[in-house]
């Protein structure tokens, strides 16, 4: 699109004729402009765009000459989480209850989040040790100011239990060479009872296990490359004001905005690899933090991934990682989990046309007890419907899925190194249903533990978006009717 601001090409009575038309009328007089009122400022606009354009003279194939069949005003962007927040009345339900989520937490399974980005930190504990103002952090390290309470890596543990030695090498990721030999050295003994353990089919002890995949928050602490985790924790739980953030013009607030959250790593620094077996852990796990403890560490967890159905090996909702969240939901932590982004899909490497299919919902989203989550648009649900690359339902065995949609298109997050950027995809509709069960916890305390009855609350109170059932669910969450309707 070309931006023309060449008023001077107007005559001075054409152009007041045209702001005093699309203001309501002339001096003295409040009426509609016609098109007489217009219509020679039109011309000169035509005339004057033609010819900056270089189509003032006919086309020398056809003799036609070149016609402009439509003027767009160059509108302002504004920040999509602060819009996709009122899309789902998080906003609303902040105003009226005043939601506190303290003792809440999140697992964020994913490629990282970077902990030591702004839109993390604990504003109250910034205020409190700030209180002459400043940069943030000036005065505290970032480990006592970050709400990401834990960092694990679980990339590395199949060769850890493989090979009974923690593996080195891994570019840019946790852990380098000197920290790999000093686990090992320390160690050594626990990780060859693991393997051997392993080896002979028994369980993980994740007593030996937690110490190896922790990542320390210090000095060495090195943030992961790829945006996607830290873009949903953002979602979720981000909190950065306008006068920190690059934006600048509005205060970028998660769902839950001071919400804490376990970091789960299951890809590479970069984003790439991740397995079935490596989520599996990392699920697992959450059952071993949640084990024996009269209130949950972990009280939900965001997927924001996709695994294709082994639809050979398994039936539709029973692969390993489906079996391992029903476990998990059944256990009473909240699974949330994105449908896919399969809805569409691109003819061109097949000199094809591309076109829309359903059961394309994909792993772990397939499982029963997950609240499986596809994409709409962030400001106008009800006009443009389901986005056009979510997946769709049904299941491969004929269940109804996904169980709700929430805004997934052009969502602006935080990414690593105090970065941001609008990301698409039901990866960024899942966290936004996160944030809706974590708030409905926090206003009704009596549900935590009991995802089951979440999930139905969630997906009874969403707002039917006049779409078919099997491409939006039960339609768009809605927190405020959520927490009201109990």
């Amino acid at each position: 699109m070309v931006s023309l601001r060449r008023d001077s090409d107007l005559t001075p009575k054409e152009l007041a004729r045209v702001r005093d038309g699309l203001a309501g009328g002339g001096p003295g007089r409040r009426r509609q402009p016609t098109l007489r009122d217009v219509r020679p400022a039109i011309q000169r606009f035509r005339d004057l765009a033609q010819g900056f354009l270089g189509f003032a003279s006919p086309d020398p194939v056809t003799g036609q000459r070149a016609e402009i069949w439509t003027v767009n005003r160059n509108r302002e962007a504004s920040v999509s989480v602060a819009l996709s927040r009122k899309t789902v009345k998080a906003d609303a339900a902040h105003c009226l209850f005043n939601l506190d989520t303290s003792g809440i937490r999140w697992g964020i399974v994913d490629s990282g989040v970077d902990a030591t980005h702004p839109a993390f930190f604990d504003r109250a504990k910034l205020r409190a040790s700030q209180p002459g103002g400043g940069p943030p952090a000036a005065r505290q390290p970032w480990a006592d100011l970050t709400r990401v309470a834990a960092t694990y890596d679980f990339t590395f543990l199949r060769r850890l239990i493989s090979t009974g030695r923690m593996p080195t090498g891994r570019a840019g990721g946790w852990p380098d060479r000197a920290q790999a030999r000093a686990i090992n050295g320390r160690f050594q003994r626990e990780i060859e009872i693991l393997r051997r353990r392993y080896d002979e089919g028994g369980d993980l002890d994740w007593s030996v296990i937690e110490p190896l995949i922790r990542v320390p928050h210090g000095p060495d602490y090195r943030a992961p490359r790829s945006n996607h985790g830290t873009h949903v924790a953002g979602i979720l739980a981000g909190d950065w004001p306008r006068d920190e953030n690059p934006e600048g013009d509005v205060d970028l607030r998660g769902i839950c905005p001071a919400l804490e959250i376990y970091d789960l790593r299951v890809f590479a620094d970069d984003g790439s690899g991740g397995d079935e077996f490596t989520i599996q852990s990392a699920l697992e796990f959450v059952t071993y933090l949640n084990r024996n403890r009269q209130v949950p560490v972990i009280h939900g967890v965001n997927l924001s991934l996709s695994i294709p159905h082994e639809v050979e090996s398994f039936a539709c909702g029973r692969t390993p990682i489906c079996d391992e969240c029903n476990r998990l939901a059944g256990q009473g932590v909240v699974v949330v989990a994105a449908a896919g982004n399969r809805g569409w899909v691109d003819g061109l490497a097949e000199n094809q046309f591309g076109d829309f299919r359903s059961i394309t919902v994909t792993d772990p989203g397939n499982a029963s007890e997950v609240i499986t989550v596809g994409s709409t648009h962030r400001v106008e649900p009800h006009t443009y419907g389901v986005s056009y690359f979510s997946s769709r339902g049904p299941t491969g065995d004929g269940r109804m899925k996904p169980d709700v949609v929430a805004p997934g298109e052009k969502i602006l997050g935080p990414t690593p190194g105090g970065g941001l950027r609008r990301l698409d995809g039901t990866s960024m509709a899942a966290p936004h249903v996160s944030g809706a069960a974590a708030l409905l916890m926090a206003r009704h305390r009596e549900l935590i533990g009991d995802p089951r009855r979440v999930k139905d609350v969630l997906c009874r109170t969403a707002t039917d978006l006049g779409r078919e059932r099997y491409f939006q669910g039960n339609g768009l969450v809605d927190v405020l009717r959520a927490i009201q309707s109990i």
